[in-house]
């Protein structure tokens, strides 16, 4: 177990902790270190939900996909209630996967190095020729299921928790669902394109995750020099006539941290898609406040007046991540050919955003080797989000370095 001493020294400790005025960053280390990055993936990452994949990805029952979470092969199967399920894609005899390329329509799986036959659920139902005979004989005895991962969906995002020792679902969701309980998400559904598929994308990002986690949504300063569509508002930077702030916000030490803004200002940063009915609340009034909020460890929800967007991020080691982001509209009109061509105008400004963040981060992710500086310092009146933010990072350390030493 690492321990804090070899983490972070005392030093760089203390000056996490201080005042805003007067505070550092994490090191640069912690954004390039094998070390480091081993650490949070072991006690860490996979000790809380991340978000892996969008639902759509598998739409039908019997529809399976593998992937690879944080170096962890799994598998996860729509079942034939509907429900997503995950398990750990590795065969308990063979050590082979599961399933080695998505699939539709699956009834059951029938392993591919041994032909072992297992339901949706994971349970071991045929073994042939186990005993030299095609039938297999009796496997009751066989200790010889799948392992199951704890999986849960919101807002057609699939979330798992690796090694099951974190909280509830529900639990981890309050911050954001005690957040957006007003709005009717649920009448939302990903954009399709002309031939009814479901549209998302992925980039790539040569760059720590805690790169990328910082700059969205708690970094609201480099907007104006970033991104084109708020370079072309009069509300960038994001500040009044008498250098107020235009915006709130939010910031939750549990890792929701992000911010909100009347809905007339978006205009002028995303543009007037007249076509797109407007998000709604429960009381049927219009969504009259957008926000832009992450939630740890790896996703970005983003409501806006007339769609939503969701991005989650999964690392690749610790100066790679893969990317994934779409867009939701109502239901309505996900697929209709009268809101086309706003629907393309909200996807594309969704992704040339994420393009122009990523480009950015790739620049401080090469900058970080540089021997000149160890951290970086706060701006008082800007960085209260990534200030909290650098404060969790350091908790969450502490929490684990010292239950280990």
């Amino acid at each position: 177990m690492t321990t804090n001493s070899e983490l972070l020294t005392q030093q760089e400790i203390a000056d996490i902790r201080k005042p805003i005025g007067s505070a550092r960053t994490l090191p640069r280390r912690a954004f390039y270190s094998r070390e480091f990055y081993d650490f949070e993936v072991s006690e860490l990452l996979t000790n809380t939900w991340m978000a892996v994949c969008f639902a759509d990805w598998i739409p039908d029952s019997g529809d399976a996909m593998p992937l690879t979470v944080l170096g962890q092969p799994i598998v996860l199967v729509r079942n034939e209630r509907g429900t997503i399920v995950s398990f750990h894609n590795i065969v308990p005899y063979d050590g082979c996967e599961v399933l080695m390329r998505p699939a539709t329509g699956l009834k059951e799986f029938v392993t591919p190095y041994h032909g072992l036959t297992y339901d949706l659920s994971g349970r071991l139902t045929r073994a042939a020729f186990w005993n030299g005979t095609e039938s297999g004989g009796d496997i009751s005895g066989l200790d010889c299921n799948l392992v199951s991962i704890r999986c849960a969906v919101w807002f057609g995002v699939v979330f798992v928790n690796l090694n099951g020792s974190a909280e509830s679902f529900e639990d981890y969701l309050t911050p954001v669902t005690d957040f957006y309980a007003d709005y009717r998400l649920d009448a939302l559904r990903m954009g399709r394109d002309d031939e009814n598929k479901p549209i998302w994308h992925e980039l790539k990002c040569r760059a720590n995750w805690k790169t990328m986690y910082e700059n969205y949504s708690p970094n609201v300063f480099h907007e104006s020099f970033v991104h084109e569509m708020y370079r072309n508002s009069d509300h960038s930077p994001r500040v009044d006539g008498v250098g107020g702030k235009t915006y709130q916000e939010v910031v939750d030490e549990r890792g929701f941290i992000g911010l909100q803004y009347d809905n007339r200002i978006a205009s002028s940063f995303f543009g007037d898609l007249k076509s797109l009915p407007p998000v709604l609340r429960k009381d049927g009034s219009a969504n009259p406040a957008n926000s832009i909020i992450n939630m740890y460890p790896n996703w970005v929800v983003t409501v806006l007046g007339d769609h939503a967007r969701i991005a989650f991020m999964l690392p690749d080691g610790p100066e790679l991540c893969t990317q994934y982001v779409a867009t939701f509209f109502d239901q309505s009109v996900v697929a209709a050919k009268e809101t086309t061509k706003d629907r393309q105008a909200a996807l594309r400004l969704g992704v040339q955003a994420r393009a122009e963040d990523n480009k950015i981060c790739e620049s401080i992710q090469r900058a970080r080797r540089s021997p000149a500086l160890n951290s970086q310092f706060f701006n008082v009146f800007w960085d209260t989000p990534h200030y909290v933010l650098t404060r969790m990072f350091l908790r969450l350390y502490l929490n684990k370095t010292r239950a280990g030493s």
